[in-house]
């Protein structure tokens, strides 16, 4: 029997593939960024996996936030930790 659902790793591929031409419209600096960002997606592609959302984009948004809200949550921290000495 055949597959009745596209693997996740697939859906995140035709979303990159959707954005392709957005990508190419940003200036370079920033399609740099927008490559990091989709590699954040590519990261916790496990817990895209389990989600199982029929709009792949809704979890590689998801894991993309929770990666950048780790960033700033690491920045506050030394920023404290700083102003602390």
């Amino acid at each position: 029997m055949g597959r009745t659902v596209v693997p996740y790793s697939v859906k995140i591929e035709m979303v990159m593939a959707r954005f392709e031409s957005f990508r190419k419209g940003l200036r370079r600096e920033d399609r740099e960024r927008f490559d990091e960002l989709m590699r954040y997606a590519h990261i916790q592609v496990q817990s895209g996996v389990m989600a199982q959302h029929p709009n792949a984009f809704d979890s590689m948004s998801m894991a993309m936030h929770l990666h950048l809200k780790k960033q700033i949550d690491d920045l506050t921290k030394r920023i404290n930790e700083l102003e602390q000495q």
